[in-house]
């Protein structure tokens, strides 16, 4: 078994050695270790290169672009795709790490079995303070621990945050299907690469383990950036609801759309500033518009949302602009 493990970088030159080191410490007998950098401005090359290096009982291979690329990790996470070689493929944040024991169990628990990818646990580290915490989904797994059928695993899945770096993956399994991140001049490229996966598994497995740890509110970090790119996600909409539709998947999954759709314009509505908010409704409406009727409604009256966020759901639905922007 021969593992691939992508670990994406830009200016994380206080962070890299101890993600690289954190891979190296799982112990894999057969390690593919490829190190993309979005052509970092600081010291990070320098440190890739020392420890590739230092580490010749290891296959390391540093990837430098030549100039940074748009929007968010896609094309060097692609890049490590289409260089990697391992059976079992995982990813790795340059600023993150991986707990290395439950890290090789995951690895050893999907090698075992027949199915596509495992989901793992995580935990977030946040960087001002050095405290860490649970993220906000846990609760979401004791519904998994439930011995269920695949479909409604699949569903509580599409509900959990779709960090690609939390899931390991059989390599024959994202080239068999031709999954990859989309490309383009927006982030949040894992919601689309998570619901290919997603929906196109035929198996998949959870690990109730802190395989990765995601470090948080670090400077120059995407989540925290404010304004206007909050909007970008509705590129990521589109493309989830296209391929949807193209996979003839959007019957089966329609009501997964919706709450993930209902989920992120109350997100973006809460993040962009006040003058963007025209743009919010103008970018939901088609995309809302796209779900029948019936099911609409029926995912409305079982969201759990208070009545103000009902009402700006329905709002943008309806096509009433004033009675959307009357609730903020």
């Amino acid at each position: 078994m021969k593992i691939s493990a992508i670990v994406t970088c830009y200016n994380v030159e206080e962070y890299v050695a101890i993600t690289l080191q954190s891979v190296l410490d799982c112990g894999f007998d057969d390690l593919e270790l490829i190190v993309v950098d979005d052509c970092s401005n600081d010291g990070t090359q320098a440190i890739i290169k020392a420890i590739a290096d230092d580490r010749q009982d290891v296959t390391i291979k540093p990837v430098f672009f030549s100039k940074n690329t748009i929007g968010g990790v896609a094309t060097a996470a692609n890049a490590g795709l289409d260089l990697a070689t391992g059976d079992i493929v995982l990813f790795v944040d340059g600023d993150d790490w991986v707990i290395p024991k439950y890290t090789k169990q995951a690895v050893e628990m999907l090698w075992k079995s027949e199915a596509d990818f495992i989901v793992c646990n995580c935990s977030e580290y946040w960087n001002h303070d050095g405290k860490y915490s649970q993220y906000p989904e846990h609760h979401l797994w004791g519904q998994v621990a439930a011995e269920w059928r695949t479909d409604r695993l699949r569903n509580t899945l599409l509900e959990m945050a779709p960090f690609p770096w939390r899931k390991i993956y059989r390599r024959s399994f994202l080239e068999e299907k031709a999954i990859r991140f989309p490309v383009g001049d927006f982030f949040f490229e894992d919601n689309p690469f998570h619901w290919e996966t997603t929906t196109k598994a035929d198996k998949f497995l959870f690990l109730n383990e802190i395989t990765h740890v995601h470090r948080m509110n670090r400077t120059g970090q995407t989540i925290g950036a404010s304004g206007t790119r909050f909007i970008k996600i509705f590129d990521h909409a589109q493309i989830m609801l296209d391929k949807l539709k193209k996979d003839d998947l959007f019957e089966s999954y329609k009501k997964d759309y919706a709450k993930w759709l209902y989920k992120h314009i109350l997100w973006c509505s809460r993040y962009v500033p006040p003058g963007f908010l025209n743009e919010v409704f103008e970018r939901a409406n088609p995309l809302l518009k796209e779900l029948p009727a019936q099911t609409f409604w029926e995912v409305v009256s079982t969201s759990g949302y208070n009545a103000k966020d009902v009402r700006k759901i329905a709002a943008i639905f309806l096509n009433k602009r004033f009675e959307f922007l009357q609730e903020f």
